[in-house]
């Protein structure tokens, strides 16, 4: 949006308006030829020009009102800055109404009174005096001209020649006329024709005794006499008076124009009223396209930058108020472009410190739960996704079930002022058996919780000591063994040389030196189990398929699995995995061996061998499911403890080797229910990556 356009375009209409004010403003108030023409083109071109002034004034109102109500409509739509646009518009308005109106009924008062006196009573007064002293002359003319006559006509006889009283009296003409308008006597000047006066005479006196009257040549006046011949007509023309007849024609066209003016009195008074209100709405116009080119200059800077407010606030922080402005608005504009730019720099560096926590978050090991005063679950960390199998929760009832539960929420009440950390032994199947759990109060409010999974660790611990037991064990029996077998062996040497020996005694000592040796072999061999449970060798990890390795190992059984419906489900695309294949394909032999156990008194017989790519693609998953008796939840949360077994025959060391093994692959092992019946062992091994190689306490952690 540009302002200088629209500037230019104000401009132009407010010189156009004032050229409009000055033509009708020149047409009223001066009397130029110009605007009162008397000739055809001049009329036609003054018409034309009233014509367009009214067009014009007609196209402005309706710009004026459009703009209005334009105004109106902002202000009803709330939009930035239209209340100061309608208020400096009412004020501008309000300020050049009041002197309009004021000068409006000054003039329109002062307009009335005039033209009320110009037509009053002293000047109606003059015409009629003026009117009265011309029929007073009339009246003394006419007298002095029948003294004239009279004298004439009462001489005994008139004289035969009427040239000398023509003369004497300063006749035009003079003459005696009988009733058929014969003329028995004349005496006229050279330069008046009296053909038709005799004529005229008689029509004018009609049956009257006298008669006066204007006539073209002068002013003529007749009376009747009694002569020696009958009745006659004496007629004369006196001199015309000029002056006094242009006179008093000028007077009789003036009082003809008064009564004229005093008709179209209203009429004056109308159309100087519509100059008054033309020159009144003219002000209107200029002072309603001020306020808008003030209001403008004003109210578009605001708008863009409530526009921009509203983008930024949307989120497009690029956004950036791009009208120029000179004064104290312009500053404001570079202010605020300025802290978008800031601000935009700051969101960027915020976001991206945002991402780097999100990045960290996901890769700890350790579980982050947020949650705000209101209980609902801000943050769920990849690891506490996984430790607590849930994708989504919104609050704890979503993850905590029962006394798990009832921990978190005494741990969070308690952690009011300062971090709490307490170990909890989750009893909820498939959640960590041993946690370090950490609640502290976010300065925003709310609380976050840390978990980190100590069952790897505890199961760790349990074994090193079990280790360091079963290694004082073995040296501390193994040392009697050898002279209590040694020992045996010589009585059986010697047992025959006893001279009083009967063969009874003989019988029972042979019997009694077989057991001792039969237990020392047995204890021999607990011996070297707690010897090899105390000295795994080193793993020895490389490349290898997972599928093969099954494989083999199942080959092992060939003969010894009839009646077990074995399913093998290992897709040929598996990624390679990190593994020693001797330390492997002894947790392999011993987890089938228990699932065998398992199934020896089961109806249904059924192993299921399943592998897929797990945690995205950076390990490879591997499942034993058998249907055999199960095992119970107690049970299950000390499966892996050194000398923990449900066999009657069994040392207890078998899974915990395996969870050892499992453990020095950087993998991880678990149990858990095979519904509807049977257990399902799933073993998770790093895939042949290079980054695979640093996931083994991820691996233990997140289970």
């Amino acid at each position: 949006m540009k302002v200088q356009p629209r500037t230019a375009k104000l401009f132009i209409a407010g010189v156009f308006l004032l050229i409009l004010a000055s033509l009708v403003f020149a047409q009223q108030a001066f009397n130029l030829e110009l605007f009162n023409p008397t000739d055809p083109d001049g009329i036609v071109v003054s018409s034309a020009l009233s014509a367009l002034v009214f067009l014009v004034l007609l196209i402005f109102g309706f710009v004026l009102l459009r703009t209005l109500v334009k105004v109106w409509v902002e202000r009803k739509q709330q939009k930035p800055g239209s209340k100061f646009k309608t208020s400096l518009l009412v004020w501008l308005v309000t300020l050049t109404l009041i002197p309009a109106i004021c000068v409006f009924a000054y003039s329109f008062g002062l307009l009335n009174r005039n033209i009320s006196k110009m037509f009053s009573l002293p000047v109606a007064e003059i015409f009629k005096a003026t009117d009265e002293n011309r029929q007073q002359w009339q009246t003394e003319h006419e007298g002095w001209a029948r003294s004239i006559l009279t004298h004439l006509a009462s001489e005994s006889e008139l004289a035969a020649d009427l040239e000398p009283p023509r003369i004497e009296f300063n006749l035009e003409a003079l003459m005696v006329i009988d009733p058929s308008g014969h003329v028995d006597k004349i005496a006229a000047a050279k330069v008046i024709s009296t053909n038709d006066i005799p004529r005229d005479v008689l029509a004018a006196i009609g049956a009257g005794n006298e008669v006066f009257m204007d006539m073209k040549t002068g002013w003529l006046g007749a009376i009747r006499i009694q002569s020696r011949d009958g009745p006659k007509v004496l007629a004369a023309v006196f001199p015309p008076l000029r002056e006094i007849a242009r006179t008093n024609e000028t007077i009789s066209g003036q009082i003809d124009s008064y009564k004229q003016l005093i008709k179209q009195q209203k009429n004056f008074r109308d159309t100087y009223m519509y100059v008054l209100v033309l020159m009144t709405v003219l002000v209107m116009f200029a002072a309603v396209w001020l306020g808008l080119f003030l209001s403008k200059r004003i109210t578009v800077p605001i708008e863009a930058l409530a526009e921009a407010t509203r983008e930024i606030s949307a989120g497009n922080l690029s956004y950036r108020v791009a009208i120029k402005a000179d004064d104290e608005l312009g500053l404001l504009i570079t202010l605020f472009n300025g802290m978008a730019d800031r601000l935009q720099t700051t969101t960027q560096e915020v976001e991206n410190r945002r991402h780097y926590m999100e990045v960290i978050l996901e890769s700890i090991p350790t579980g982050v739960i947020s949650i705000d005063g209101e209980g609902h679950i801000h943050t769920l960390n990849g690891a506490a996704r996984t430790m607590f199998s849930v994708e989504h929760a919104e609050t704890l009832n979503d993850i905590f079930k029962g006394p798990d539960l009832r921990e978190i929420t005494a741990l969070i009440a308690d952690a009011e002022e300062t971090s709490i950390s307490r170990e909890i032994g989750f009893v909820t199947p498939g959640r960590p058996g041993h946690s370090a759990v950490t609640a502290g109060r976010l300065a925003t409010g709310g609380t976050v919780l840390v978990v980190e999974d100590l069952t790897e660790v505890v199961r760790a611990q349990r074994a090193s000591a079990w280790r360091e037991v079963a290694r004082r064990l073995a040296h501390e029996i193994k040392n009697p063994l050898t002279p209590i077998l040694l020992s045996a062996e010589r009585i059986t040497r010697n047992i025959e040389r006893l001279p009083a020996a009967t063969p009874r005694v003989t019988g029972v000592i042979r019997e009694c030196v077989d057991l001792i040796v039969d237990e020392v072999s047995s204890l021999r061999n607990l011996v070297d189990e707690f010897v090899r449970f105390a000295r795994l060798p080193t793993v020895a990890r490389y490349p290898n398929s997972i599928r093969d390795l099954v494989d083999k190992t199942l080959a092992l059984y060939e003969g010894r699995m009839e009646g077990v419906a074995v399913t093998l489900a290992l897709p040929e695309n598996l990624p390679l995995v990190l593994i020693d294949p001797m330390q492997m394909k002894r947790v392999l032999i011993n987890l089938i061996d228990n699932a065998l156990e398992a199934l020896s008194d089961q109806s249904d017989k059924a192993l299921t061998i399943t592998g897929d790519p797990a945690r995205d693609g950076t390990m490879v998953r591997l499942t034993i499911e058998d249907t055999g008796r199960g095992i119970t939840t107690q049970d299950r949360e000390r499966l892996f403890t050194p000398y923990f077994s449900t066999r009657k025959d069994g040392t207890g060391l078998g899974l915990s080797i395996v969870s050892r093994i499992i453990a020095d692959h950087g993998g991880y092992i678990g149990a858990e229910p095979n519904p509807p019946q049977g257990t399902r062992f799933v073993i998770e091994l790093p895939v042949c990556l290079e980054s695979s190689l640093s996931t083994t306490n991820r691996a233990s952690a997140n289970r």
